[in-house]
């Protein structure tokens, strides 16, 4: 079976909510909120834009999704992300390469579009988990034209 790495195009600073909890809501004041149209993901807290959220949605049912708000109050503008939620399905083997990127994933046959939503978090060493798709989301992504994203085959 096909997976890949999802990865944030081009680079953005998003400011930081101090003392967030996982699983809750977030607003975050911003300069240049606009800048945030040419993303639909932002690796740094594994946020999706509303329109990435869409197509993930049909994937994993019934998720509870946080918002996360950034405001620029000086122009009334306002975008709004979402934290991916918690997913708990781990592969029975990942290979990491001499970069710290995994290269490969072993999905049991049995878990795949069970178990396995065909979304999933790899864990990072070096901070934030991966983000692993399996090929229908991937060309599901590519089919609508999402912005700010790559897909890299593992």
């Amino acid at each position: 079976m096909d997976y890949f790495l999802l990865r944030q195009s081009g680079s953005i600073q998003i400011p930081k909510e101090k003392g967030h909890q996982a699983g809750e809501p977030s607003i975050r004041i911003m300069e240049n909120v606009a800048s945030l149209d040419k993303f639909d993901y932002l690796a740094t807290e594994a946020l999706i834009s509303n329109r990435l959220k869409l197509l993930f949605e049909q994937y994993l049912l019934e998720q509870d999704w946080q918002p996360c708000s950034f405001v620029e109050p000086q122009k009334g503008a306002e975008k709004t992300f979402w934290f991916l939620p918690p997913l708990s399905y781990q592969p029975e083997q990942i290979t990491f390469a001499s970069n710290g990127l995994p290269c490969s994933v072993l999905v049991k046959e049995e878990d795949f579009a069970g178990k396995s939503p065909g979304i999933f978090y790899l864990p990072n060493p070096k901070g934030n988990p991966f983000v692993i798709v399996h090929l229908s989301v991937a060309e599901s992504i590519l089919r609508r034209g999402y912005c700010g994203l790559e897909l890299d085959r593992i």
